[in-house]
């Protein structure tokens, strides 16, 4: 037996849904993906609104607020998402439109010749992944020491920046290799064998520009305020090559960060250069 539309939604989703006008019967996209309006089903983030949007429960808004961009790696964005809505309470009206992918360019080396690992970023744990098991590494920010813990690694932050991270060098013993992507402010490797470390450097990954979807395209070229946190230089200065119309609220993890930025915006630094400071901006911001 073939159902109706009306049919399918009310019986489908087992309750009611008022039929809106056609020229509020937007679409969105959920995490770069194209979806109808749906009416409030939890998981789905709104964005690309030109008109008034709905809440979960299906009641119109008249003030959607901003919509956050989101322009990690989906893994990465869609964690950071959840730890804003558990400060907020609340859903937040969002896009998830990466603006590099995470390629792997080489395969890590024995490391046994090696005392210390050094991992510049927590996609470079990721592509060495169970080989640090039980091995001594280092890192710049205690999210990615605690990353590689989740391995095995007998891991310790040095610093939450590349510069803070080069006043611990006495800790580091040697010979090390820094596992890093192609793209990096401070060549870690290069600076410590400056100063007296003997250092291999290994670029394990490329971060390559992925263009932004349909619906953040869409979002950037509206009239509401958008939110974009932005947590690299190398972002930062990606995502300010697109054209934007919409007011523009950009939330950068660091100075370099926002130094990095072509363009207007209002602009908003991180208190630190971590996630949870980045949390804290946008909860203001929203």
């Amino acid at each position: 037996m073939r159902l109706g539309w009306q049919q399918l939604t009310t019986g489908f989703f087992c309750r009611p849904i008022r039929r809106l006008p056609p020229c509020r019967r937007n679409w969105t996209r959920f995490r770069g993906r194209g979806v109808p309006w749906l009416f409030g089903l939890r998981g789905f983030h709104t964005a690309g609104i030109t008109g008034p949007c709905l809440t979960q429960e299906g009641v119109e808004m008249d003030d959607p607020g901003p919509t956050l961009l989101l322009t990690r790696p989906e893994a990465q964005s869609t964690s950071f998402l959840a730890d804003c809505e558990r400060r907020l309470g609340r859903r937040i009206p969002t896009v998830i439109s990466p603006v590099i992918d995470i390629i792997p360019v080489a395969e890590p080396p024995d490391l046994n010749e090696f005392a210390t690992i050094v991992a510049a970023s927590g996609n470079a744990v990721r592509q060495l992944g169970d080989i640090l098991e039980g091995r001594i590494v280092l890192t710049v920010g205690e999210a990615t020491a605690t990353l590689a813990r989740g391995f095995g690694a007998r891991a310790k932050a040095l610093g939450e920046t590349a510069e803070s991270f080069l006043e611990h060098v006495e800790e580091i013993g040697f010979p090390a290799i820094v596992c890093r992507g192609r793209h990096a402010r401070c060549n870690l490797a290069d600076r410590l064998s400056a100063q007296g470390v003997t250092t291999s450097d290994l670029v394990l990954y490329d971060q390559a520009p992925r263009p932004l979807s349909r619906a953040a395209h869409a979002l950037l070229a509206g009239s509401l305020p958008v939110v974009a946190p932005v947590f690299s230089p190398r972002s930062a200065e990606l995502l300010s090559r697109q054209a934007a119309a919409a007011p523009l609220i950009v939330l950068a993890i660091s100075k370099a960060a926002r130094a990095a930025w072509r363009g207007d915006a209002e602009f908003r630094v991180a208190r630190h250069p971590t996630a949870e400071s980045m949390c804290d901006l946008v909860v203001e911001a929203l």
